[in-house]
């Protein structure tokens, strides 16, 4: 690992407690050696590759920005599982549409169609920056967002995470691949997670880019606190222990009908609900 030491950065080796250092955490040092670190103001947390653990990919982070872009196909279910994780961890969500110089020949029914997919978010506190890291747009909004802030890029594989890195901090010169013309898919640049400082202020994570995120340590029966729409019905459901699925006299499924509350949202509720039974021991 490194460690920035009086603004040098150097490797070092970790020893017993500072094993379980990760980027992001302020941590103790004797020589060049990392033998601990400090109470964490966050965590983010995944589950690990094999399905039973929980991997922290980063700490004391101020803000997440979910990158996702035209190509490869804006997921949805994605961000909103990000949300939950952010949430829980008390990180700030912003979400980062890249690669808005790939709108299909300007066609502008093409923008529309993404911006109205994503509208459901800015009325939760969500703000959503639209970016080119090719044509240097919208990167004023995200050095505001990050401005005297630990951030951390996260997203699908391919979506330009890195791209953005490089548009942010001048010179960096981080290698980007194209996106594979047979699958479709991204190719992963990011291969380990790392820490930047942003000229003008802030520092940014970029982690790897993933196509898939397993939530840990959030029971089924908890999904519903971290869906910031439903608070405002809190308690005013027939029943107070409502996962507002099946119950009747469910006051979220009478204000989606309302559309109160985006639909599409409470689809997602219910499919991230309906799978924690999967991504939890």
């Amino acid at each position: 690992m490194f460690v920035e030491i009086d603004g040098e950065r150097r490797p070092c080796t970790a020893r017993g407690q500072g094993k379980g250092a990760v980027v992001g955490d302020d941590v103790t040092v004797d020589g060049e050696v990392v033998t601990g670190f400090a109470a964490r103001r966050s965590e983010l947390v995944r589950v690990d590759a094999l399905g039973d653990r929980p991997h922290v990919i980063a700490a004391n982070v101020d803000v997440m920005f979910i990158v996702c872009a035209v190509e490869p196909p804006l997921r949805e279910g994605l961000i909103d599982r990000y949300l939950v994780a952010a949430h829980a961890a008390r990180i700030a969500p912003v979400i980062v549409f890249n690669k808005t110089d790939l709108w299909l020949d300007d066609d502008p029914e093409d923008e529309e169609d993404f911006r109205e997919r994503l509208s459901p978010y800015p009325p939760l506190g969500v703000p959503v920056i639209y970016t080119s890291a090719q044509e240097n747009k919208g990167l004023a909004a995200v050095r505001k967002a990050l401005k005297g802030r630990l951030g951390i890029f996260v997203g699908h594989s391919g979506v330009g995470k890195t791209s953005l890195l490089n548009a942010l901090v001048p010179g960096l010169g981080h290698k980007t691949q194209e996106l594979s013309e047979q699958s479709g898919r991204g190719r992963h640049t990011t291969t380990h997670t790392e820490l930047f400082r942003v000229p003008g202020g802030g520092e940014v994570i970029d982690s790897p880019g993933i196509r898939a995120f397993g939530l840990w340590a959030i029971p089924p029966d908890q999904v519903r606190h971290h869906f910031v729409e439903f608070a405002k019905f809190a308690g005013q459901c027939r029943f107070m222990d409502c996962i507002h699925d099946r119950e009747p006299g469910c006051a979220i499924k009478d204000a989606v009908e309302r559309e109160v509350i985006s639909p599409f949202r409470y689809e997602a509720y219910l499919r991230i609900k309906d799978s924690l039974g999967d991504d939890l021991p």
